[in-house]
Parts: C-alpha cells; structure tokens; sequence
C-alpha cells in the first residue's frame, strides 16, 4: 500500500482518546527474501474511526509475495506484515463507531491483513448483511482484490456492453476467472480463455468461459494471434490482460474497430511495448488499471464496485473459487503454491 493510502487511513488522536496497544499472531516479514516468520505482533492503538477485526480469512495476492522479496513497486522496509485484504468479526470498536461488537465485516487492511486480528479503519470496512449469516467469510476475504479489479477492468476502463466478445488472459488465476464470471454476469456474448495449460483451460471453462479457448504455453506472438482468429473469427471488443509479454500485442491486434484493452498485469515477466499505430488505425483505446490507487483517487467508485459484488455474492451470482485453504503459521506453503504458478483462483490463509 502507497504512502498515500496509508495516509487515508491515518488518525490524529485528540489527547487521551487511544487506547492501548494489543498483541496477536501474524506472519511477519523479517528480511526481504527470507521466508516469513509466524509469532507475535505488534496491534497499532485502537484509534477514533477504527475498529479491530478478528480474522477469519485472508486472501493472498502475488503482489504481496513480491514485496516480500524486495521486488514490489512499492517497497517496504522489515520488519512488516503483509496482506491487504480480509474478512472477519468486529471484537473492539471506538465509542461513536458506526460498526458494533459482532458486526461481519469485509476489510481493506493496512498492509498488515496476514494476522489473526487487525485494526481497520471502519471507512475501509464493508459490513455484511445478516442474510450473510453461515457464509464462508473466506468467500468474503477473495472478493475484494479479484471482483473489484475484473470489475472496474469491465464496467469502468473497458465499458464492456452485452452481447461482445471478451478475451481474458491468465484467465485461471483470481482475477482471471472473476473477469469470466463477471462478463458472463454482465451479458457478454461470448468469454474466451487464454490460459498456459489444458488444466486451467478446464477450470476457466467451469466458470463460463467458451470451449474455444487458447494455451499460449509453447506459443509465440504469432501463434497467439492465430489461436485467438481461431477462437474468434470475428475478432474480439474487449481484452482484459494480466500476461504482457508475447500475448499483449496480438490480442490487441485482434480487437475489432473502436475495441478496447485493459492492462492489469505483466505475468509473463516481461513489459511490452505496444505499438501506438495499432491504437489508430482501429481506433483502440488501451487503459491501465491499479486497483489500490482508487482508495486514493476514486473512493467512491471503488466502495461502490465492492458494495454491488457483495450483493452478487450474497444473490449467489458469483462465486469465488478458492483453490486451497493455508494455516496462517504455514504462510510459506501459500507463498511457494502461488510462485509455482500451478495455483487457480484464490489462496485464502486462516488462522492456526
């Protein structure tokens, strides 16, 4: 989380208002490359506007296990908990709190969401409803990052209407497969899947997306471009691309006129450049999209995208596919699952 964002969240206390500081169990970062370390930590004093939050789950982000490898954009210095988003109870509020004691709630953490309790600012907190009540809070704990992200890449950056053709790229990771669910939600014609194995082609599929999907693995961005004609002879209206690399250029290149792309990510490991004639010629508008930084700049969009996929959440629309379950105390089994690229959806940690 930026200087900024951690800015938003920061209170100053009137004298006398904070209460003590606490202690809980987290994974903590040590040293940037060295595995994390499970033990006690640290809670920040209980401030106005804040509330504590014992957690339930935490969804595990890659960007999370860059950081701790000194690899982020934005570095932190050890030591530090990481984790931006979790799902809980309410154990402890401030008096003049709009959440109370017992409240479900869905949490934009400081950074430090890898623990069994946290302190939120209760503006970050999305409570759940009491028809919520014997849900899955680890469910609650994958909906932020992923849902929010495809969501705002679909709604707000690529103005997807009904009826068109989505491409969806690293289409069975957590984001991936909530960008399928969502398009289909949102009355796409048709989703296509680019994923690196026939394995996670399958789980794309099991979430909406067509049989006609592509396995960039082995391919290059030649090969991508005639898998993507092969899957949509008709070419595409949207692409939603967390890869880069050599799946990039062909994707956009396959956009209809007045097509639009949006960039999320660079699995792939590499950074492409993208050629500015491609934009013109089809009149193609590409955008970036981070979603953290809307708790800076756009708020309101954001509270509002969570608020909507709760609800579709709770209507029983959509469905986060959380591919395994980690204590909390093996943090580094979650870490080494997702570097290994063979996990689907969510990791979510919960407690020992």
């Amino acid at each position: 989380m930026s200087r900024a964002q951690s800015a938003m969240f920061r209170v100053v206390p009137a004298l006398n208002q904070a209460r003590a500081a606490s202690t809980t169990s987290a994974a903590i970062c040590t040293k940037l490359g060295a595995p994390l370390t499970y033990g006690d930590w640290t809670l920040p004093e209980l401030q106005k506007g804040e509330v504590k939050v014992k957690v339930a789950g935490t969804g595990v982000n890659f960007a999370e296990l860059l950081q701790t490898k000194g690899q982020y954009q934005e570095v932190k210095e050890p030591p530090f908990v990481p984790g931006n988003e979790c799902a809980g109870e309410v154990t402890e509020t401030y008096p003049g709190s709009k959440l109370s004691v017992g409240d479900q709630v869905i949490c934009l953490a400081r950074g430090d969401a890898y623990a069994c309790d946290v302190i939120a600012h209760e503006a970050a907190c999305i409570k759940l409803p009491e028809k919520a009540q014997g849900r899955d809070l680890c469910e609650a704990a994958a909906l932020l990052v992923n849902y929010g992200t495809a969501h705002l890449a679909l709604e707000n950056r690529a103005n997807m209407k009904p009826g068109e053709t989505v491409l969806v790229t690293a289409a069975a990771g957590g984001v991936g497969l909530a960008a399928i669910e969502l398009a289909n939600l949102m009355g796409a014609g048709k989703v296509i899947a680019a994923v690196g194995s026939s394995d996670k082609l399958k789980i794309a599929r099991s979430k909406g997306a067509a049989e006609e999907g592509i396995i960039y693995s082995g391919l290059d961005s030649k090969g991508v471009r005639a898998a993507i004609k092969a899957s949509a002879p008709k070419n595409l209206d949207v692409v939603i691309d967390m890869v880069g690399s050599h799946v990039l250029e062909p994707s956009l290149r396959s956009l209809n006129w007045g097509g639009r792309g949006v960039v999320i990510g660079f699995a792939g490991g590499d950074i492409p450049k993208i050629p500015s004639n491609i934009l013109l010629v089809k009149n193609i508008s590409v955008h970036g999209l981070f979603w953290g930084a809307h708790m800076v700049h756009d708020p309101k969009t954001l509270i509002n995208s969570a608020n909507k996929l709760v609800d579709w959440w709770l209507a029983g629309d959509i469905t986060p596919h959380i591919c395994e379950k980690v204590s909390l105390d093996k943090v580094n089994d979650a870490f080494e699952l997702l570097g290994s690229r063979k996990s689907t959806g969510k990791v979510v940690l919960v407690p020992p």
